[in-house]
């Protein structure tokens, strides 16, 4: 195997809100360019403010997208690219094994000292230390074993690994880095009031924190990269999305991410504003209790997937602009994303037979969803007018997301079908802590699939692209065939923002953080 550079940038992110506001809308339908503030600071919204500064402990999309701006990741691995940023390269062994990563040459935190290794072996150091709860252990853990971190001279580290890991390089450019002297070099950070002080590394440093209201930055005149264009960014709370749509119009924030396909269509046709739309990485999907009686009879589960029409709930409860219909477990930016893969196609015929044959005929289901989520209720309405069509009732039971949360963690709950919804990393060995027997995040308590197991190790392991898009063609292929969930979209995040924002397509939309690098934004004059 030829050695290689690897050269990644991985938004791990952390972004921070500003005061600044974006023109009012008037009765026809356009929002003026005049700011309700300061015209060099950009006011975004979100629905609560982090708990914590530190990037290794705020692990949640919200608070990495609070966090991007103050604290740069190591290099940033896209479908087709990788970029740098606090890292300069990363040589990767011929075995696969050891990775060098070296740091460029003066960078400083906020507070002017010098990033170095120190901080980096700090940093992995506290996310080996599991009782913190970081938010990184995939980077120093392969599987249970321990990865090992050396110094190698100021700006360079070693990380020898106990086995080979195709997804690794991926993993360590997310990696976010804390000062080692902000902690005294104590490794037990998790209740450090460090957490709450400015460590951060990124284009904005901290300017206040108000608890539940707002997150606010200025630009950091040292840092690294081009000069941040605004001076200042503020995360202004406002809970809902309605209430963030009103504040759009009124001027007080720039942007706002629409809820829906109406407010789309709205904002398309309003002067002075410019939608962007990115493809989100985030699958929604319908899955069932295993452990539930209804199921004993698989061909009941069968039924239900036959039942249901994917573009009409789609259609329905989304609309034309908010996503596309999911064939694969996959999402359609995930690196070996097999557009091919087979999805459910409704059969009323089969459906109807399998559900009299089955016994799942004349009985009421219970589905729950997610109320927090915009579209689950349209969904689940939808999936139930469907059902009626095969003699199958549907009682519908909303809840807030850890409601919902700990109903599909705990096997012996009263429900028999759930929607949810994931966004997983660029590599698809992400998704085996969803899909691996015993993984972490196995809500669905999917197990007794061996070969399941099986493609996501040999993906894991194998260093050849080619064969790992086929490792993982036949992985997609495998769990359609399971019958384990119903993929329903691939959805589509669309942001509506005032044309006085500029740099937006350079700031670069990605999943989860929305701008990849905040010092591209700029305000016009």
């Amino acid at each position: 195997m030829k050695k290689k550079i690897i050269s990644a940038l991985l938004c791990v992110a952390m972004v921070a809100t500003v005061a600044v506001g974006c023109g009012k809308s008037s009765d026809s339908k356009s929002t003026d360019s005049a700011s309700s503030s300061d015209s060099s600071s950009l006011v975004m919204p979100v629905s609560a403010t982090v708990t914590s500064l530190n990037g290794d402990l705020e692990t949640m999309a919200e608070g990495a997208f609070q966090l991007a701006p103050y604290q740069d990741k190591l290099y940033y691995v896209d479908q087709d690219e990788t970029r740098w940023y606090l890292a300069d390269s990363c040589e990767v062994s011929e075995d696969g094994l050891e990775y060098t990563l070296k740091l460029k040459d003066n960078l400083k935190w906020h507070d002017g000292e010098q990033i170095t290794a120190d901080d980096v072996i700090f940093t992995f150091n506290c996310n080996q230390n599991t009782d913190n709860g970081a938010g990184y252990t995939n980077v120093v853990f392969v599987g249970d074993k321990e990865v090992k971190a050396e110094k190698v001279d100021d700006l360079t580290v070693k990380f020898t690994l106990p086995e080979v890991s195709a997804s690794y390089y991926e993993l360590l450019g997310k990696l976010i880095l804390i000062p080692e002297h902000a902690f005294d070099g104590n490794t037990d950070i998790k209740s450090a009031d460090a957490n709450l002080t400015d460590i951060g590394s990124g284009p904005y440093k901290l300017v206040e924190f108000k608890d539940g209201e707002s997150l606010t930055f200025e630009k950091f005149e040292d840092y690294y990269g081009d000069e941040p264009q605004i001076d200042q960014i503020t995360f202004k709370v406002i809970p809902d999305a309605s209430s963030q749509e009103v504040a759009f119009k009124n001027g007080e924030i720039n942007f706002f991410a629409v809820s829906s396909d109406d407010v789309a269509t709205e904002m398309e046709e309003t002067d002075g504003v410019t939608l962007h739309k990115l493809a989100e990485g985030r699958v929604k999907y319908l899955a069932w209790n295993k452990y539930c009686p209804t199921w004993e009879n698989r061909d009941a589960v069968k039924a239900v997937f036959m039942a249901l029409n994917q573009e009409e709930i789609v259609k329905g409860a989304y609309g034309d602009s908010m996503g596309t219909t999911a064939n694969s477990v996959f999402s359609n930016r995930n690196l070996f994303y097999d557009k091919d893969v087979k999805g459910y196609e409704q059969n009323l015929d089969e459906a109807k037979k399998l559900a009299q044959s089955s016994g799942l005929a004349g009985k009421t289901i219970t589905l729950h969803y997610n109320t927090d989520r915009s579209y689950m209720e349209a969904t689940a309405l939808l999936i139930q007018e469907q059902l009626k069509e095969v003699g199958v009732e549907v009682e519908l039971a909303g809840g807030d997301a850890t409601a919902v949360s700990n109903a599909m963690k705990d096997p012996n709950n009263e429900y028999d079908m759930y929607l949810g919804g994931y966004i997983m990393g660029i590599d698809p060995d992400t998704f085996s802590s969803l899909f691996k027997n015993g993984a972490a995040y196995n809500y669905m308590h999917y197990s007794g699939y061996d070969t399941i197991d099986q493609l996501f190790e040999e993906g894991f392991s194998e260093m050849d692209e080619s064969a790992r898009k086929e490792t993982y063609a036949k992985l997609q292929a495998a769990i359609q065939d399971t019958g384990a969930f119903y993929p329903i979209i691939s959805n589509n995040k669309i942001l509506v923002v005032n044309n006085r924002i500029q740099g937006v397509k350079e700031a670069g939309l990605v999943p989860v953080y929305t701008f990849e690098d905040t010092s591209n934004l700029k305000i016009a004059k």
